[in-house]
């Protein structure tokens, strides 16, 4: 196994460690080697394939080839070369199809600062399985001034950063959403045309294991939206998601101490999200590198909306000709 001692925390610049516990280490080890079947051999043997694998793949122009980058994708697929590549060529399909979500994910943005100090997206915590814990509060969010574009590029730069991180990777990753005052206008605000592009490609292309998803107190008149969004959720994720009336339902499920001071816990809301921000600026190179990936589409499969559905999107073609010993 990898040693993950220098790679399972959240560094932030003062050099306190954010999000840690005692013997993470250890956990991480037994998950990968128990879930993700990892080993040291696995894990140079599929390296090696993959890079071999975009070396040959005409379609790919410039796409990052480090081991904590394709690690990403192999981890999700539990090192199944050829599903962690499909992977990977529909997530660089998805960054160049989508700019206005995946480009320029710069945490000194004034349009993208505004949105993360509305705090409506902040990592918490890691529970005892080792997961981070995000936390959406939806009234945070001012849908008023800004529509869904804004919040699918919050959510692009909360996860982009965090997958740099070895132990979400390995540990997986616990959402909450706490929907209490949700207005209409937080429904509204999603067009067709982005709901369907976010939920048939993001959903579909970015790389991470979402081990739970609990939402609290989903309001009536957002039934339909929540009911439409399901229908493009495998059977896997949709046996993840758990629906709970109220906060007091959610802490039965979820350790109060996780969640911030205003659910129960012992860190205010603002503090975790400053801290999250200090720490978007030590993977603001890294953000801003990822623009650098290209991939040339082609073979592109249109929706009945106009937008390329990059699930079908000229990968198929690829893997037909991908041979893996």
């Amino acid at each position: 196994m990898a040693d993950f001692s220098d790679k399972s925390e959240i560094i932030v610049p003062n050099g306190s460690r954010l999000f840690s516990f005692p013997n993470l280490n250890e956990r991480l080890q037994r998950v990968a080697a128990k879930e993700l079947k990892e080993n040291e051999f696995v894990r140079k043997q599929s390296l090696e394939q993959m890079r071999e694998w975009i070396a040959k793949n005409r379609r790919i122009k410039n796409c990052r080839t480090d081991d904590r980058f394709l690690l990403r994708f192999l981890r999700v697929k539990k090192f199944s070369v050829m599903k962690a590549c499909e992977m990977l060529e529909k997530y660089l399909t998805m960054r160049q199809s989508y700019p206005k979500w995946c480009k320029n994910l710069d945490p000194l943005d004034k349009d993208l600062q505004q949105v993360l100090d509305y705090c409506a997206l902040v990592p918490v915590g890691r529970d005892s399985e080792g997961r981070i814990v995000i936390m959406g509060v939806v009234r945070n969010f001012d849908a008023q001034k800004h529509n869904s574009d804004q919040m699918i590029r919050l959510n692009m730069v909360v996860t982009e950063s965090l997958f740099d991180d070895e132990a979400n990777q390995i540990a997986g990753f616990t959402h909450v959403f706490d929907n209490t005052d949700m207005t209409l206008a937080h429904v509204t605000c999603w067009s067709l045309e982005n709901m369907t592009g976010y939920l048939r490609s993001v959903v579909n292309a970015v790389p991470i294991r979402l081990k739970q998803n609990h939402f609290v107190n989903v309001p009536g008149f957002a039934a339909q939206l929540s009911k439409y969004c399901l229908s493009f959720a495998s059977d896997k994720l949709k046996s993840r998601i758990y629906c709970h009336r109220n906060v007091d339902d959610l802490k039965r499920n979820i350790d109060e101490k996780l969640l911030p001071r205003e659910y129960g816990g012992e860190v205010p809301l603002v503090e975790l999200n400053e801290r999250f921000k200090r720490y978007l600026m030590t993977k603001r190179e890294m953000l801003l590198a990822l623009d650098e990936m290209e991939i040339q589409l082609t073979d592109q499969v249109e929706t009945v909306h106009g937008s390329v559905d990059i699930v079908d999107a000229g990968a198929i073609g690829s893997f037909r000709k991908l041979q893996i010993d």
